[in-house]
């Protein structure tokens, strides 16, 4: 929350920098042409000093009209707006009533300045707010919190394209909850939905680095999109989500289903990008695999052609084995 509210923040302060911005040449043009008029070539000496102070008075007013200031900008306006009267004053260039005149009107014209900049900057953060808010509904799904196909196409593209240019290596996860139908039918949806959720974070507690990306991108299948991965770790990865989920004791809702506890299917892919190839061709083999997976009876791994059954160990370049959720997960953040 602290973060969101520093990026708010931020995004409030870069509108306004470009607000001001685009009202500065029109003010400074104006500034002048008021200049011209108040010091004419034929002024009388003596009457500068009294036109400098009115000149000074109405600068600040024309930057508290024109520009969003903070308190303290605006402070510092009326500080140098009324600094110039009152060192004429105490030269006995101008008559204290006119000083006084002046730093009342440049008082008032600061504190209406404040009020206004205040409900600006109040009207600018809900509106920024609004469109984060509706940004972040696009992009998420409701229920789980994780990514949506829609938001997942953008944060994966994204990183597709860097593992492209850095020739970095790419794995994609993709899990099914085994028979989630017959959760729905037998315990009813909002169970169903309560399942969803616990799958949810368990995937999130094995995926902590920054670059790893999660989403939900069908009512029970998850995608998790890896970059900068080698096959063992991408594999280690799968063999820990699979562990974390059952783990998580829920009894299955089938008397068919050859495992005691919720379970899923996963598809596993990888692939070193070149500049041709697509995203789009990663995420077919991946369901393939996934399909494979499903077809050779589900609660398993499938990666490379091959079927890999949970608890099992694999022969890999160094050992995997059947990894507890715990450890696996914790490995990963580093």
């Amino acid at each position: 929350m602290a973060d969101y509210e520093i990026r708010t923040e931020q995004q409030v302060k870069d509108k306004i920098k470009a607000l001001n911005k685009q009202r500065a040449v029109l003010l400074i043009a104006f500034i002048i042409f008021i200049g011209i008029l108040v010091f004419p070539p034929a002024a009388e000496a003596e009457v500068l000093p009294a036109r400098l102070s009115v000149f000074s008075s109405v600068i600040l007013l024309l930057c508290s009209a024109v520009f969003v200031l903070s308190f303290r900008g605006s402070l510092l306006l009326l500080i140098a707006a009324t600094g110039i009267p009152a060192v004429l004053l105490g030269l006995g260039k101008i008559r204290f009533e006119m000083f006084l005149i002046l730093f009342l009107i440049n008082t008032a014209a600061v504190f209406l300045s404040s009020i206004t900049g205040k409900a600006i900057i109040r009207s600018f953060s809900n509106e920024i707010k609004e469109i984060n808010r509706l940004k972040t509904e696009a992009t998420t799904d409701a229920l789980t919190h994780l990514l949506n196909r829609n938001g997942l196409e953008q944060a994966a593209g994204t990183a597709w394209a860097f593992c492209k240019r850095d020739k970095k290596k790419v794995g994609v996860i993709l899990a099914d909850i085994d028979y989630f139908k017959s959760y729905n039918d037998t315990l009813g949806h909002p169970e169903g939905d309560h399942i969803l959720t616990q799958v949810a974070d368990s995937i999130k507690s094995c995926f902590r680095r920054e670059t790893d990306i999660i989403g939900r991108i069908g009512g029970d299948e998850f995608l998790i999109f890896l970059p900068d991965v080698d096959d063992d770790r991408v594999l280690e990865m799968a063999q820990s989500l699979s562990s974390s989920i059952t783990n998580l004791k829920v009894k299955t809702a089938l008397e068919n289903n050859p495992g005691n506890f919720l379970s899923v299917s996963i598809g596993v892919a990888t692939s070193a990008p070149q500049q041709d190839d697509l995203l789009v061709d990663l995420y077919k083999t991946v369901d393939k695999a996934l399909y494979r997976a499903k077809r050779a009876g589900r609660n398993c791994i499938s990666f490379h052609d091959k079927i890999i059954q949970i608890g099992v160990p694999v022969k890999t370049s160094f050992p995997v084995g059947v990894l507890s959720a715990r450890t696996a997960c914790r490995d990963n953040e580093n």
